[in-house]
């Protein structure tokens, strides 16, 4: 497995460094804890006499280098989230974040699969691969389902038939889905995904338009609204990717 994982990473650079992406390096170490929503680790700066944060993404700074003119940016980094830890979570882990200007998530998509389909094929000389006691297959042409989609699939539920905030509560209540009091229709639309579409998602699956209401940053979709650009990706009912064009409206 030390391998496989030594070869990927060479993989990805090579992968990346080929479409024109320039890889950086960005602080572990920040006097702000942001670019996504996680409990950080604090230590302290003794010179400087100021409390310091591990960086909990890459985000910040590598929107900042977007920013300042560099098109295509990705680092393979170290993360830090001061949270519980399980079969899903620990507590440090290796990301790899990139951004692209004039990109939208369907280019991400794209790249995404290209990634790690072309990884299976030049690693292991097959994209069909053994994993948590599933056979994989990471062929091209991945299913792609928006979250709607994906919920009236697996459940029968239609989000585009709740008509209120209140119809979307009591249609979880009655499949035995818990969500908040005051939870809006998007928010029952994903404790319905949680519970009865991601254990289903054993092959490579893109998950898209993903509510506002669990999405503030991601840009709306111009003929829905209440929908975003995102996407997840999920194999063997796990979240391996996330990505969303990005919110560049400053209304």
């Amino acid at each position: 497995m030390r391998e496989i994982r030594s070869k990927f990473i060479s993989y990805v650079r090579s992968f990346l460094d080929g479409r024109g992406y320039m890889e950086v390096e960005t602080p572990v170490l920040n006097t702000i804890s942001g670019g996504a929503t996680a409990r950080p680790f604090i230590t302290h700066h003794n010179t400087l006499d100021i409390d310091m944060f591990l960086r909990i993404a890459t985000e910040l700074n590598l929107k900042r280098l977007i920013v300042g003119g560099m098109e295509r940016v990705y680092e393979i980094g170290r993360i830090f989230r001061h949270e519980g830890m399980d079969t899903k979570h620990n507590p440090e882990f290796t990301t790899v974040e990139l951004y692209q200007s004039y990109a939208d998530f369907n280019d991400m998509m794209d790249l995404f699969e290209d990634l790690l389909s072309g990884a299976a094929m030049q690693i292991l000389g097959t994209y069909k691969c053994a994993w948590q006691g599933e056979e994989i297959d990471l062929t091209p042409g991945w299913e792609r389902l928006t979250m709607a989609e994906a919920v009236k699939k697996y459940s029968g539920m239609d989000y585009y038939a709740w008509e209120s905030d209140e119809q979307a509560r009591r249609e979880c209540e009655a499949r035995g889905v818990h969500v908040e009091p005051n939870a809006v229709k998007g928010e029952c639309l994903e404790a319905c995904f949680d519970e009865f579409v991601e254990p289903n998602l054993i092959q490579p699956t893109f998950i898209t338009d993903y509510p506002v209401a669990i999405s503030p940053l991601a840009k709306r979709k111009k003929d829905e609204p209440d929908m975003t650009e995102r996407f997840e990706f999920f194999i063997t009912g796990h979240e391996m990717g996330n990505a969303f064009s990005e919110l560049n409206d400053p209304i």
